[in-house]
């Protein structure tokens, strides 16, 4: 039986997922299918310009194992530009995110359903949802090309101890103003 795929990290989605030539004859061609890690791979190393060994770790993949991903991704877009095939970019919707309650091991098959771990042979597994703090709060980061935790600067300084809270001043930290209270620095929010 051959091992499932590990989970890798999918720090932005296409928002396109089709490209298509000017032809013809369109219908009759086989679109080529480009899948969501190959689109990732793709997206750090040529778009982004980030070296392979930062890109893999981004991944959550070893370095070979992303260049095989890079290597797949860089044939199949040639291929599509030479003979004028149209592009699809698939996965990540029918993608099962699985990772084990015992030994942590997280791993994705887009067809089999699992019953335990692969890694451990333990039935404590769990799916992974998309809004899952485990697998999602990482991918929102700014480093990892999200738009940060925070999404943006905050709107409110409050007191930690008091909970007094006044309008945030733009480009005046928070932690330099003082609660008029209790004289606390005040945090953004």
């Amino acid at each position: 039986m051959a091992r499932p795929r590990r989970f890798r990290r999918i720090s932005e989605t296409p928002q396109i997922r089709c490209f298509k030539p000017e032809r013809e004859d369109l219908e009759s061609i086989e679109p080529i299918e480009i899948l969501i890690d190959e689109f990732e791979a793709i997206r750090l190393r040529d778009y982004h310009d980030i070296q392979q060994k930062r890109s893999a770790e981004i991944m959550g993949v070893s370095q070979p194992t992303f260049h095989r991903i890079l290597a797949s991704a860089r044939k199949k877009i040639a291929n599509a530009l030479i003979n004028g095939n149209p592009i699809v970019i698939t996965g990540e919707d029918e993608l099962t995110k699985y990772e084990c309650n015992d030994c942590g091991f997280q791993w994705q098959h887009p067809l089999k359903e699992y019953k335990n771990c692969p890694d451990c042979r333990s039935i404590n597994i769990k799916t992974i949802e998309k809004d899952s703090p485990s697998s999602e709060s990482i991918l929102d980061r700014k480093s990892y090309g999200g738009r940060g935790l925070g999404a943006g600067p905050p709107k409110v300084c409050k007191c930690p101890n008091c909970g007094y809270e006044s309008p945030k001043t733009r480009q005046i930290p928070c932690s330099n103003t003082k609660c008029p209270e209790c004289e606390t620095p005040l945090c953004g929010t």
